[in-house]
């Protein structure tokens, strides 16, 4: 399996947007994206995780640097800053065995 996974971590200093907010950024950017999905969860009133999955390490890599500058916008706009990222290969997916 070629997959790759970033999880991330977020704060919220003015709580986490609603749902319907979430759903319309996923929709809007939809088609700008390599990732094959993108799952948000909400952890608390401040803050939200999130789950990136690629099809591939070289697609997560070349998508960072337009992240990183998405980033930058999000916390000058929003007020939110990230607090962890993670990635790695994928191991295994439930739906895929």
């Amino acid at each position: 399996m070629a997959k790759y996974a970033v999880h991330t971590k977020w704060s919220w200093p003015d709580g986490v947007p609603c749902a319907e907010t979430m759903q319309g950024w996923h929709r809007e950017h939809k088609s700008s994206t390599k990732a094959e999905d993108i799952i948000w969860f909400k952890i608390d009133e401040n803050t939200h995780q999130s789950v990136i999955i690629y099809s591939s390490k070289k697609d997560a890599q070349e998508e960072r640097a337009k992240l990183q500058e998405q980033r930058k916008k999000d916390t000058t706009s929003n007020g939110n800053s990230l607090l962890e990222e993670t990635m790695g290969p994928v191991l295994s997916v439930m739906s895929e065995v």
